[in-house]
Protein backbone atom coordinates (compact mmCIF):
# COMPACT_ATOMS: atom_id res chain seq x y z
CA UNK A 1 0.00 0.00 0.00
CA UNK A 2 2.97 2.22 0.49
CA UNK A 3 4.71 1.48 -2.35
CA UNK A 4 1.41 2.29 -4.64
CA UNK A 5 1.23 5.85 -2.56
CA UNK A 6 4.88 6.35 -3.14
CA UNK A 7 4.16 5.89 -6.83
CA UNK A 8 1.08 7.98 -6.64
CA UNK A 9 3.40 10.71 -5.67
CA UNK A 10 6.13 10.20 -7.61
CA UNK A 11 3.71 10.33 -10.59
CA UNK A 12 1.93 13.27 -9.43
CA UNK A 13 5.77 15.23 -8.86
CA UNK A 14 6.57 14.03 -12.30
CA UNK A 15 4.26 15.80 -14.02
CA UNK A 16 4.28 18.81 -12.36
CA UNK A 17 8.14 19.04 -13.04
CA UNK A 18 7.47 18.02 -16.67
CA UNK A 19 4.41 20.65 -17.44
CA UNK A 20 5.69 23.70 -15.81
CA UNK A 21 8.48 25.63 -17.43
CA UNK A 22 9.90 28.03 -15.26
CA UNK A 23 11.40 27.38 -11.61
CA UNK A 24 13.35 29.54 -8.52
CA UNK A 25 17.08 28.60 -8.87
CA UNK A 26 18.95 29.00 -5.46
CA UNK A 27 22.83 28.69 -5.39
CA UNK A 28 25.32 29.62 -2.39
CA UNK A 29 26.88 32.70 -3.11
CA UNK A 30 30.21 33.33 -3.67
CA UNK A 31 30.00 37.09 -3.19
CA UNK A 32 28.08 37.04 -0.02
CA UNK A 33 29.48 33.74 1.86
CA UNK A 34 27.41 31.14 2.63
CA UNK A 35 23.85 33.06 1.80
CA UNK A 36 21.04 31.38 -0.50
CA UNK A 37 21.11 33.56 -3.73
CA UNK A 38 17.46 32.72 -5.82
CA UNK A 39 16.19 34.29 -9.14
CA UNK A 40 13.74 33.09 -11.61
CA UNK A 41 15.26 30.10 -14.27
CA UNK A 42 13.42 28.69 -16.98
CA UNK A 43 14.11 24.79 -17.62
CA UNK A 44 14.54 21.76 -19.72
CA UNK A 45 14.50 18.31 -19.35
CA UNK A 46 17.16 15.72 -19.70
CA UNK A 47 16.20 12.28 -20.92
CA UNK A 48 15.79 10.81 -17.33
CA UNK A 49 13.84 14.21 -16.15
CA UNK A 50 17.00 16.14 -14.94
CA UNK A 51 16.28 19.90 -15.08
CA UNK A 52 18.56 21.71 -17.81
CA UNK A 53 19.41 25.29 -17.41
CA UNK A 54 20.95 27.63 -19.94
CA UNK A 55 23.41 30.65 -18.16
CA UNK A 56 25.25 33.34 -18.51
CA UNK A 57 29.02 32.98 -17.40
CA UNK A 58 28.73 36.29 -16.24
CA UNK A 59 25.50 35.36 -14.07
CA UNK A 60 25.55 35.56 -10.59
CA UNK A 61 24.30 31.50 -10.78
CA UNK A 62 27.54 30.29 -13.16
CA UNK A 63 30.05 32.39 -10.72
CA UNK A 64 28.39 30.50 -7.58
CA UNK A 65 28.03 26.63 -8.92
CA UNK A 66 31.50 26.99 -10.11
CA UNK A 67 32.94 27.51 -6.56
CA UNK A 68 29.72 25.08 -5.10
CA UNK A 69 27.64 22.99 -7.45
CA UNK A 70 24.90 22.79 -4.77
CA UNK A 71 21.48 23.78 -5.86
CA UNK A 72 17.85 23.45 -5.25
CA UNK A 73 14.81 24.26 -7.92
CA UNK A 74 11.73 25.28 -6.76
CA UNK A 75 8.52 24.88 -8.69
CA UNK A 76 4.99 25.49 -8.15
CA UNK A 77 2.02 24.19 -9.99
CA UNK A 78 1.45 27.80 -12.22
CA UNK A 79 -2.31 27.40 -12.68
CA UNK A 80 -2.26 27.85 -8.82
CA UNK A 81 -0.76 31.18 -8.74
CA UNK A 82 -3.72 33.50 -7.09
CA UNK A 83 -3.46 30.70 -3.97
CA UNK A 84 -0.28 29.02 -4.59
CA UNK A 85 0.21 27.35 -0.96
CA UNK A 86 -3.41 25.61 -1.75
CA UNK A 87 -1.62 23.83 -4.87
CA UNK A 88 1.45 21.25 -5.72
CA UNK A 89 5.36 22.31 -5.74
CA UNK A 90 8.50 20.80 -5.55
CA UNK A 91 11.95 21.52 -4.23
CA UNK A 92 14.81 19.20 -6.06
CA UNK A 93 17.79 19.30 -4.29
CA UNK A 94 20.83 17.91 -6.41
CA UNK A 95 24.43 19.61 -7.49
CA UNK A 96 24.26 21.65 -11.14
CA UNK A 97 27.33 21.25 -13.39
CA UNK A 98 27.73 21.56 -17.02
CA UNK A 99 26.80 19.15 -19.25
CA UNK A 100 28.86 16.94 -20.96
CA UNK A 101 29.75 17.62 -24.35
CA UNK A 102 29.09 14.70 -25.54
CA UNK A 103 25.52 15.55 -24.58
CA UNK A 104 25.26 18.46 -25.67
CA UNK A 105 23.45 18.28 -28.55
CA UNK A 106 20.85 16.57 -26.83
CA UNK A 107 20.54 18.66 -24.17
CA UNK A 108 20.29 21.93 -26.64
CA UNK A 109 17.53 20.03 -28.74
CA UNK A 110 15.61 19.49 -25.86
CA UNK A 111 15.96 23.16 -24.27
CA UNK A 112 15.09 24.63 -27.97
CA UNK A 113 12.00 22.08 -27.91
CA UNK A 114 10.53 24.12 -25.54
CA UNK A 115 12.18 27.74 -25.55
CA UNK A 116 12.83 28.06 -29.39
CA UNK A 117 13.38 32.22 -28.78
CA UNK A 118 16.66 30.96 -27.51
CA UNK A 119 18.40 29.79 -30.33
CA UNK A 120 20.63 33.07 -29.92
CA UNK A 121 21.62 32.29 -26.71
CA UNK A 122 23.42 29.75 -28.18
CA UNK A 123 25.25 31.87 -30.97
CA UNK A 124 27.14 33.69 -27.34
CA UNK A 125 29.87 31.56 -26.41
CA UNK A 126 29.44 33.28 -22.95
CA UNK A 127 26.12 30.79 -22.26
CA UNK A 128 26.65 27.27 -20.99
CA UNK A 129 24.30 24.43 -20.26
CA UNK A 130 24.12 23.33 -16.73
CA UNK A 131 22.03 19.93 -15.20
CA UNK A 132 20.69 19.30 -12.21
CA UNK A 133 21.32 15.94 -10.66
CA UNK A 134 18.85 15.20 -8.09
CA UNK A 135 19.71 14.05 -4.27
CA UNK A 136 16.64 15.11 -2.53
CA UNK A 137 13.22 16.02 -3.20
CA UNK A 138 10.72 17.95 -1.07
CA UNK A 139 7.58 17.55 -2.63
CA UNK A 140 4.15 19.28 -1.47
CA UNK A 141 0.92 18.01 -3.22
CA UNK A 142 -1.36 20.71 -1.38
CA UNK A 143 -2.55 21.03 2.28
CA UNK A 144 -1.36 18.63 4.62
CA UNK A 145 0.38 16.31 1.56
CA UNK A 146 4.14 16.86 2.54
CA UNK A 147 6.40 14.06 1.50
CA UNK A 148 10.42 13.57 1.06
CA UNK A 149 10.73 11.04 -2.00
CA UNK A 150 13.95 9.52 -3.36
CA UNK A 151 15.21 10.98 -6.60
CA UNK A 152 14.41 7.76 -8.36
CA UNK A 153 10.69 8.40 -7.72
CA UNK A 154 10.48 11.73 -9.49
CA UNK A 155 12.64 11.05 -12.41
CA UNK A 156 11.92 9.20 -15.68
CA UNK A 157 11.62 5.65 -15.47
CA UNK A 158 12.46 4.65 -18.75
CA UNK A 159 14.47 7.47 -21.76
CA UNK A 160 11.55 8.93 -24.21
CA UNK A 161 10.81 6.34 -26.88
CA UNK A 162 9.46 9.15 -29.24
CA UNK A 163 12.82 10.70 -28.90
CA UNK A 164 14.21 9.43 -32.53
CA UNK A 165 10.70 10.23 -34.33
CA UNK A 166 9.84 13.54 -32.59
CA UNK A 167 11.82 15.66 -35.77
CA UNK A 168 9.80 14.13 -38.08
CA UNK A 169 6.53 14.10 -36.17
CA UNK A 170 6.75 17.89 -35.58
CA UNK A 171 7.66 18.28 -39.45
CA UNK A 172 4.66 16.26 -41.03
CA UNK A 173 2.43 18.23 -38.78
CA UNK A 174 3.68 21.33 -39.28
CA UNK A 175 3.60 20.81 -43.32
CA UNK A 176 0.62 18.64 -43.43
CA UNK A 177 -1.83 19.45 -40.39
CA UNK A 178 -1.49 23.28 -39.23
CA UNK A 179 -5.23 23.30 -38.89
CA UNK A 180 -5.51 19.84 -36.65
CA UNK A 181 -3.07 21.92 -34.40
CA UNK A 182 -5.51 24.90 -34.17
CA UNK A 183 -7.98 22.53 -33.28
CA UNK A 184 -5.98 20.82 -30.55
CA UNK A 185 -5.27 24.64 -29.11
CA UNK A 186 -8.59 25.19 -28.74
CA UNK A 187 -10.16 21.88 -27.23
CA UNK A 188 -7.53 21.12 -24.85
CA UNK A 189 -6.04 24.41 -23.60
CA UNK A 190 -9.36 26.67 -24.62
CA UNK A 191 -7.04 28.80 -26.74
CA UNK A 192 -8.61 30.24 -29.35
CA UNK A 193 -5.13 31.00 -31.78
CA UNK A 194 -4.20 32.53 -34.88
CA UNK A 195 -1.44 29.89 -35.89
CA UNK A 196 0.36 27.06 -34.13
CA UNK A 197 3.47 25.04 -35.13
CA UNK A 198 3.95 22.25 -33.22
CA UNK A 199 7.49 22.33 -31.65
CA UNK A 200 8.34 19.04 -29.75
CA UNK A 201 6.75 15.59 -28.58
CA UNK A 202 7.32 12.99 -26.18
CA UNK A 203 5.40 9.84 -25.18
CA UNK A 204 3.37 11.83 -22.55
CA UNK A 205 2.32 14.76 -25.05
CA UNK A 206 3.12 17.51 -27.65
CA UNK A 207 4.24 21.24 -27.36
CA UNK A 208 3.10 24.04 -29.70
CA UNK A 209 4.34 27.30 -29.82
CA UNK A 210 0.98 29.15 -30.81
CA UNK A 211 0.33 32.59 -32.02
CA UNK A 212 -2.23 35.19 -30.75
CA UNK A 213 -2.74 38.26 -32.32
CA UNK A 214 1.11 39.77 -31.90
CA UNK A 215 1.88 37.21 -29.50
CA UNK A 216 3.07 33.52 -29.37
CA UNK A 217 2.44 31.38 -26.45
CA UNK A 218 3.96 27.81 -25.78
CA UNK A 219 0.74 25.28 -25.22
CA UNK A 220 1.41 22.16 -23.56
CA UNK A 221 -1.26 19.12 -24.56
CA UNK A 222 -0.97 15.79 -22.41
CA UNK A 223 -1.88 12.53 -24.33
CA UNK A 224 -4.74 10.29 -22.49
CA UNK A 225 -2.14 7.83 -21.82
CA UNK A 226 1.63 7.22 -22.82
CA UNK A 227 2.61 6.19 -26.23
CA UNK A 228 5.44 4.44 -27.36
CA UNK A 229 5.62 4.23 -30.90
CA UNK A 230 4.82 6.71 -34.40
CA UNK A 231 2.11 4.34 -35.05
CA UNK A 232 0.12 4.96 -31.19
CA UNK A 233 1.02 9.04 -31.91
CA UNK A 234 -0.76 8.72 -34.94
CA UNK A 235 -3.69 6.55 -33.43
CA UNK A 236 -3.74 9.16 -30.39
CA UNK A 237 -3.61 12.22 -32.37
CA UNK A 238 -6.35 11.02 -34.52
CA UNK A 239 -8.80 10.06 -31.96
CA UNK A 240 -8.33 13.77 -30.31
CA UNK A 241 -8.54 15.44 -33.83
CA UNK A 242 -12.28 14.20 -34.00
CA UNK A 243 -12.84 14.85 -30.00
CA UNK A 244 -11.59 18.46 -30.89
CA UNK A 245 -13.71 18.69 -33.97
CA UNK A 246 -17.21 17.54 -32.11
CA UNK A 247 -16.26 20.50 -29.55
CA UNK A 248 -16.24 22.63 -31.94
CA UNK A 249 -19.37 20.95 -33.49
CA UNK A 250 -20.59 21.57 -29.84
CA UNK A 251 -19.87 25.10 -29.17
Amino acid sequence: MENELNNDRGAEARSLIRNERHGVLSTISRKVSGWPFASVTPYALSAAGEPIILISEIAEHTKNLRADPRASLFIQDSKMIQDPQAGARITLMGRATPVPESEQGDARRRYLSRFPQSESYFQVHDFSLFRLSIEHVRFIGGFGEIYWLEPSEVLQRDTDPLARYAEGICKHMNKDHPDALILYCAAFSNLMVDAAEMIGIDMHGFDILARIGSESRRVRIEFPSIVSTSEEVRSVMVAMLKQAKDKALES
